[in-house]
């Protein structure tokens, strides 16, 4: 049997490429005037200390864009908030516009110091908002 040698710089450089090629998750990512729309609107809402997000649309988490889904990566689509959703740790809206794989697909907004994006699924308590508040941004696969 042949033995392969590979050296350290090439073991990392190898690594590297694969991690660089994982997708992360895939989202509706919003654009700048979309994110200050969303934290502007939503500003009384939001307790002093806590984080800000108002970034993306989760489509689908840990990996790239459905098949069906591919021809979509950099458009822009619009989606549209219609409820708010308020837990102990996550602010979020409520959106629609493009599919996701979450129960309810959302944007977070922001999270109090001790949470997490991902505490926004957990929230109960939705509140329509009366209108449809329209938010731009572009279908990506997020990677490292």
């Amino acid at each position: 049997m042949k033995k392969i040698i590979v050296t350290t710089k090439q073991l990392c450089t190898l690594i590297s490429e694969d991690v660089k090629d994982r997708v992360l998750y895939s989202a509706v990512v919003l654009s700048k005037d979309s994110h200050n729309k969303l934290l502007e609107v939503f500003a009384d809402l939001i307790p002093e200390g806590w984080r800000d997000y108002a970034h993306h649309m989760t489509i689908v988490f840990g990996k790239g864009l459905p098949e069906d889904q591919q021809q979509n990566v950099d458009q822009e689509v619009t989606l549209y908030a219609t409820d708010v959703g308020i837990g102990d740790d996550a602010i979020a809206v409520r959106v629609d516009g493009y599919p996701s794989t979450n129960k309810i697909p959302h944007i977070t907004i922001a999270v109090s110091p001790e949470g997490k994006p991902a505490m926004s699924n957990q929230i109960e308590n939705w509140q329509p908002l009366g209108y449809d508040l329209p938010l731009e941004g572009i279908v990506t696969e997020v990677r490292p």
